[in-house]
């Protein structure tokens, strides 16, 4: 008879079910908060870099006699907190407008948690001469 209660006790006992749920939740929801810092840091760099080299066409369209190295370090100083060592430009002047690209490889700095590999981001900008 007592065994036959306790079962019935026991089956209707939910005080550890809130903590449970947490349990299998919280791995999903830290990983979905990383993952928006994460994509929120790469599209942060991605407008760093737009921002660079659209100046950096700009400066090359306005600029009489700039070489590509001129422009390319006009884009590196442009690079607003971001080492602009880990950045890639080219500069590419045409007949009638001026070109300048930028890429990057994006590392993510909890990939050892989340899925993804590094990603290359690149920006593009073209000024009329």
């Amino acid at each position: 008879m007592m065994g036959r209660r306790r079962r019935r006790w026991f089956g209707r006992d939910a005080g550890g079910a809130t903590a449970v749920e947490f349990a299998l939740i919280l791995p999903v929801l830290l990983t979905f908060l990383l993952g928006l810092i994460e994509f929120g840091r790469a599209m942060w760099i991605r407008n760093t870099m737009q921002y660079a080299v659209e100046d950096s066409a700009r400066y090359a369209a306005i600029t009489s006699g700039a070489t590509s190295s001129d422009v390319t370090t006009f884009a590196q100083s442009r690079l607003l907190a971001l080492d602009s060592s880990t950045v890639t430009f080219s500069v590419n002047f045409g007949a009638s407008s001026v070109t300048v690209s930028a890429t990057h490889s994006f590392t993510f700095l909890a990939s050892g948690l989340l899925p993804f590999g590094p990603i290359t981001l690149s920006a593009s900008a073209q000024f009329p001469l």
